[in-house]
């Protein structure tokens, strides 16, 4: 028991002292490169607090862009990975292709989603979904097809229709892995929206950044990637908290997941 309060205590500690180590390692850089490559964190973060309501319109935008994404992906990703997976058959048959999908380099694709949908914000969704929706669909698929054959059995012994036995049994039972698979989308999502917004926007982070890389003004560059990353952050220890709750419903505590 001491052994795991301890781990904990690790565990915690971990989550804020690697930021402050990148903080420290940030400045070491900065004082080695100097000001013509790159900015210190403290004059980045004046340059946030200076044009911060200046670049609030391309934050929304950003935002919108990548709500709307997100929900398409894991509403998408979820239900066709859950269907699929209740079927042996079509596993293994389109598990390898969606896959494959999954492994291409997806920006070599962004010229189609151009051509397509123009610089518009039709376009910069549909990119950032493609982006997000085969890790929340092979991981839903994987784990519905892996949910164990004694629950199925059960199932059937106390006679449950099929959306009984989804909301009673299936969906609790894939849930951890479905989390998961959530997390890695959203992450996806936001890297193929920063993408597109870098090479065909005119409003967004990613148009921002483009915008003073050309102008070669590091303390905005850093100040806009700050924000960048404290949205990834944040969403994502949203997720790692999710999760940790499910596994901790189904047994299982946050230190043996991790």
């Amino acid at each position: 028991m001491n052994k795991n309060k301890r781990q904990q205590w690790w565990f915690e500690l971990g989550r804020y002292l690697v930021p402050v180590l990148l903080i420290v390692l940030w400045e070491i850089i900065y004082w080695i490169v100097g000001d013509t490559a790159m900015a210190s964190p403290w004059q980045s973060v004046v340059a946030l607090f200076t044009h911060f309501h200046e670049w609030l319109p391309d934050v929304g935008e950003t935002l919108l862009a990548l709500l709307i994404s997100f929900v398409i992906a894991a509403v998408l990703g979820s239900v066709l990975g859950f269907f699929i997976g209740l079927n042996g058959f079509w596993t293994r048959t389109l598990g390898p292709l969606f896959i494959g999908l999954y492994s291409i380099p997806k920006v070599t694709l962004y010229p189609i989603f151009l051509l397509i949908f123009g610089l518009s914000l039709q376009g910069r969704v549909a990119f950032s979904v493609f982006h997000g929706v085969f890790p929340v669909l092979i991981m839903c698929m994987q784990a519905t097809q892996m949910v164990p054959k004694t629950y199925l059995k059960v199932a059937e012994v106390y006679r449950l229709t099929f959306f009984q036995k989804a909301r009673m049994i299936l969906i609790p039972a894939i849930m951890p892995q479905l989390v998961a698979g959530l997390r890695m989308g959203f992450s996806l999502c936001f890297l193929g929206l920063i993408i597109a917004e870098m090479f065909a926007s005119s409003k967004g982070l990613g148009f921002k950044l483009m915008h003073y890389m050309s102008l070669n003004r590091s303390a905005s560059i850093l100040a806009l990637i700050l924000i960048i990353v404290f949205i990834a952050f944040f969403c994502t220890f949203l997720f790692l908290l999710w999760q940790e709750r499910v596994e901790k419903k189904i047994g299982k505590s946050s230190i043996t997941a991790s």
